[in-house]
């Protein structure tokens, strides 16, 4: 973390901007967490990892992909050239392939104490809400994290069980994903088999809008879950229904092989 900021001067701008962020729902506090995770969860090597963004404000809170965060823009922007060219070319052409890819896809919104999930199946965006709240034990453990000391909490989400270090320095009950709730922003989470570690970067005072996701297919978790089985269990043939053109033998055995190096979820 290059540079502390006091748990007293970030509650306070939360405070002071606490009516505006209601209407307009603004922050000026951004975190920025490292997340480390496998792939492949019987594949050592498919650790990779990816930057995500937690906006704060007064109820509301936005945690997403840095590179997501960029990647939309870059998608709004080539959909805007697309349609401009269009209205002299008289076709609409759009190409994203030279858009980076990005590794998290999923968005977690918190709007006073409701949390929802975005996350997406091939074309599809989905949204439902985080069905499953961690009961956390707060431990005597402590240990420093950059500048902070930290108190270690235990939780179980979803099967899994989780280590949480937070700050009270911070009393802020946010965290990265859905893991929030405690008396002190969580500065790092994993779980017992690191298959996924998530660390605190950066502390930041920024204003920036909170905006999630609007277009999307509301739904819930566990019809989530059934939709996204069946494409892991049959990938090629869930892909040929929204493909326009025939698919080669060997995009469908790549589709396959891919799906398969994919099944470390952190939901």
């Amino acid at each position: 973390m290059k540079e502390k900021i006091s748990g007293l001067f970030i509650l306070l701008n939360l405070i002071c901007f606490g009516q505006q962020s209601k209407q307009i729902n603004i922050t000026n506090v951004v975190c920025k967490y490292n997340v480390e995770f496998l792939k492949d969860t019987l594949n050592l090597e498919s650790k990779t990892s990816e930057v995500m963004v937690l906006q704060i404000g007064d109820q509301v809170s936005l945690y997403k992909s840095q590179q997501k965060r960029a990647t939309d823009s870059l998608r709004n922007l080539s959909l805007q050239n697309s349609f401009e060219t269009a209205k002299t070319s008289g076709s609409l052409v759009v190409d994203f392939s030279k858009i980076p890819s990005v590794n998290l896809v999923h968005e977690v919104y918190k709007d006073h104490q409701e949390v929802q999930v975005f996350d997406k199946i091939l074309k599809d965006q989905f949204v439902y809400a985080a069905y499953n709240k961690i009961d956390w034990k707060v431990g005597r453990a402590k240990k420093r994290i950059g500048d902070y000391e930290c108190t270690e909490a235990k939780g179980i989400y979803n099967g899994r069980n989780y280590t949480a270090w937070f700050t009270s320095e911070i009393p802020i009950a946010e965290g990265p994903y859905t893991f929030k709730g405690l008396p002190g922003l969580i500065l790092e989470v994993y779980d017992s088999e690191k298959y996924f570690f998530i660390t605190l970067l950066s502390i930041q005072n920024l204003t920036e809008k909170i905006k999630p996701i609007d277009r999307v297919i509301k739904t819930n978790y566990a019809d989530f879950i059934k939709k996204r089985k069946q494409v892991d269990e049959n990938p090629v043939a869930e892909f040929q229904k929204i493909s326009n053109t025939p698919l080669s033998k060997e995009i469908k055995d790549k589709l396959s092989e891919n799906r398969k190096k994919k099944n470390n979820y952190l939901d």
